[in-house]
């Protein structure tokens, strides 16, 4: 990188303020693995959290290359706020499937940034790996935008809704979409 030492450090806050998020997120994926009662959630989460600690290993290198100190703190996450209610677990799910779906793409925005501002920087080099990440973080978002159907449909009863003779045919539908999509993907 052909930046003066001020720009260098600059932009190694930046990283680290993406490995502040990382740190944070490996804390709320392991706690969302445990809490949703949803099996194929906690196999999708599983996999990001392999994938949230490759991220992290990214980034500490290239801070580490840039002669920046890697940070150990945690970002705090972008959170709802939920109604001053109780809740049901199945709207404790929903309500932290969306908070998931913020971090991602919050996530998804932050490494955008970080490839832009090492493009204009000159350090091309590290591009590819921020790339990675953003993939992996964009596949999150894909999975759980997909999947919010699926979650819905699981989490109906739970949630006090009133089910109706075309929310019942929905289900019916999404049911058998589910089928034919696994049924797909075995194949």
């Amino acid at each position: 990188m052909s930046n003066s030492p001020a720009a260098n450090e600059k932009f190694i806050q930046y990283l680290n303020e993406a490995l502040a998020m990382e740190n944070a997120a490996v804390d709320r994926i392991r706690s969302r693995i445990d809490e949703t009662p949803i099996d194929q959630s906690k196999q999708e989460l599983s996999y990001h959290l392999e994938q949230t600690i490759q991220q992290q290993n990214r980034l500490k290198g290239i801070i580490t290359e840039m002669s920046g100190q890697p940070t150990t703190l945690k970002a705090i996450l972008p959170a709802l706020v939920p109604m001053n209610v109780p809740m049901s677990s199945a709207e404790r799910e929903l309500l932290r499937t969306k908070e998931d779906a913020m971090i991602e793409n919050t996530e998804v925005t932050s490494y955008k940034m970080l490839m832009q501002m090492a493009e204009k920087s000159g350090a091309q080099e590290i591009v590819p790996a921020l790339q990675e990440s953003l993939q992996e973080e964009a596949a999150m978002v894909n999975y759980i935008s997909g999947s919010a159907p699926l979650v819905l449909t699981l989490l109906w009863k739970d949630l006090g809704m009133p089910t109706t003779t075309s929310a019942s045919s929905a289900t019916d539908n999404n049911k058998q979409q589910q089928k034919q999509s696994r049924a797909s993907m075995a194949s």
